[in-house]
């Protein structure tokens, strides 16, 4: 087994000291982590490849890659959709891992407290005993795989489908014939798929793949690339001199893929820009992915930090870039996770900046509600509209929770 970097204390939570494990897909590494766990702790990969029931469940899907190579199956619904999990299986396979944990305890606490406690990851599972954090654990990979088959699959519209859906028409004579040759490009790889989920997470972030959808992936990692500077600015900042600890500038993409930055998003920043220059917070998050157009080509934290820098002389150590969010939801979800990762204090407040038309559904409770919906809980506490333009709110540590229904930013 890998050496963990720490043991956390059962019932314990996130751990700044935390060293995450990484597999050759990041992708993969933030939708299903602990599947990366899993796949880098030989004794228990030995413990589930030798069960009788996972082996059974692992050969028939394992079978079914093999066979799709050459059968007279076309159309998408024939071909991935018995890669999905269905209610039986999920059950099934808990009740196999219930067994397995009362009778491998030791091992399988090991993991939880070494890894999946601390990464943050599971954070609104903490509450649970272990056992309930593994099942829980798994039913988030089985939402977390069905998702991506059915969005990039079976083209089924998902939350978003005007920015998150399949980048093809799936049923199309191209994408067809792409999936047939995903199958026989697998079937090559089928040595390094030894235990009962690889078939399923193998086809998941294949489509992925042949949608260009590497989205979790891009700009990593931050700490010690785009966010470097400021990362290395955060433990000398004096606090004590800054009412709130950053200024969050949620996206807001245009509408043409000719344009870098949008309207409305050059106020956002215009906006923060005086904020900051009046000495509200010593850092200014900008949050937004690759999101409108759809499958557009401009990033629009990185936009929003380049207009800050051309603009308005921000310097590139106050600014933190979150290229990952796509909905005000996770704008402000996305903030959290930096500024608890990083270490900035989540004991002092920060200010969401945005423009009236964006405030005012940010301030209502429509938007509580909507948190609730999408996302099981809010990614804020003592939300306060402070004026047009302001909302102070301070983090939550469930925020670290990884979300199965938005693959593209888990």
């Amino acid at each position: 087994m890998i050496a963990p970097f720490l043991y956390s204390q059962p019932g314990a939570g996130y751990q700044k000291e935390y060293r995450f494990l990484h597999s050759a897909n990041l992708t993969a590494d933030k939708n299903f982590y602990w599947l990366t766990v899993i796949d880098q702790t030989p004794a228990l990969q030995k413990l589930l490849a030798g069960d009788i029931s996972l082996k059974t469940i692992y050969d028939r899907r394992l079978t079914l890659l093999k066979t799709h190579v050459s059968d007279t199956c076309a159309w998408p619904a024939s071909l991935v959709t018995d890669f999905r999990f269905t209610p039986s299986d999920s059950m099934d396979i808990a009740g196999i891992l219930h067994n397995l944990y009362r009778d491998n305890k030791a091992l399988f606490d090991q993991i939880i407290n070494e890894h999946l406690r601390p990464s943050g990851y599971y954070q609104r599972f903490i509450p649970l005993s272990n056992e309930d954090l593994l099942l829980h654990a798994w039913g988030q990979t089985v939402v977390g795989i069905n998702y991506i088959i059915d969005q990039f699959g079976l083209g089924k519209k998902m939350r978003y489908p005007r920015i998150d859906s399949a980048s093809y028409d799936v049923n199309s004579r191209y994408y067809r014939t792409a999936l047939k040759d995903m199958f026989a490009y697998l079937s090559e790889m089928t040595a390094d798929m030894p235990l009962f989920y690889h078939p399923s997470l193998a086809i998941a972030l294949q489509l992925m793949d042949l949608n260009d959808r590497d989205e979790p992936a891009r700009f990593e990692p931050m700490a010690t690339g785009e966010n470097q500077a400021a990362c290395q600015e955060i433990p000398h900042t004096d606090w004590s001199k800054y009412k709130y600890a950053t200024i969050v500038i949620p996206g807001n993409g245009p509408e043409l893929t000719t344009t870098p930055i949008s309207p409305i998003n050059k106020m956002h920043c215009s906006i923060a820009a005086m904020r900051y220059k009046a000495g509200w917070a010593p850092f200014i998050i900008v949050s937004g992915g690759y999101c409108y157009p759809f499958r557009g080509p401009y990033c629009e934290a990185i936009e929003m930090r380049k207009f800050l820098m051309q603009r308005f002389g921000i310097p590139a150590q106050a600014i933190i870039i979150d290229p990952h969010a796509r909905h005000t939801t996770t704008n402000i979800r996305n903030a959290d996770r930096l500024i608890i990762r990083y270490g900035i204090p989540i004991t002092k407040p920060s200010v969401f900046i945005t423009t009236r038309s964006q405030l005012s559904m940010s301030a209502a409770d429509a938007f509580d509600r909507r948190n609730l919906y999408e996302l099981g809980y809010l990614p804020y506490r003592d939300k306060q509209q402070l004026s047009i333009h302001d909302i102070s709110f301070y983090p939550v540590m469930e925020s670290l929770h990884m979300d199965p229904y938005d693959p593209l930013d888990p």
